[in-house]
């Protein structure tokens, strides 16, 4: 009883094409040739499920894990507003809390960052509903 794990397997790696294409994709005309970035393109069955969904070969870099990374060290090179840092981060007091969301089917876990109570970053909602405004104050 159940699916063979290749079926499953390959089930998943369409998932993440379609996600992509439904998403990230959307609206947008996508033409040979294509390079697939980033860590999801060492995964080989990926690459496959982009090369049946689009119709065409995709090209995979060994490097293309690091593009990004590249990518932000070539702008960063570039800036002229390049800041100094004056503090360590090590001398800065971060909590963390996970909340629920709630506000819509999806009831995202939300994981909020607080320096010196004050939220400065939250993410893990999938829609706007979600949406926790930095500057917010930690509760108690």
């Amino acid at each position: 009883m159940g699916h063979p794990k290749e079926d499953i397997i390959a089930g998943l790696c369409k998932a993440v094409v379609s996600n992509y294409l439904n998403n990230v994709g959307k609206g947008k005309k996508i033409v040979s040739p294509v390079v697939f970035q980033g860590g999801v393109s060492k995964n080989n069955g990926v690459t496959q499920a982009f090369n049946e969904a689009l119709g065409c070969d995709i090209i995979v870099d060994e490097n293309g894990h690091l593009m990004g990374a590249f990518g932000v060290a070539i702008l960063a090179g570039r800036s002229s507003k390049r800041k100094v840092f004056d503090f360590s981060v090590e001398d800065m007091d971060f909590k963390t809390k996970d909340t629920n969301c709630g506000k819509c089917p999806n009831n995202c876990e939300i994981i909020c960052v607080y320096r010196d109570g004050v939220l400065i970053d939250s993410w893990g909602n999938r829609c706007d509903k979600g949406v926790i405004k930095t500057g917010t104050k930690l509760a108690n």
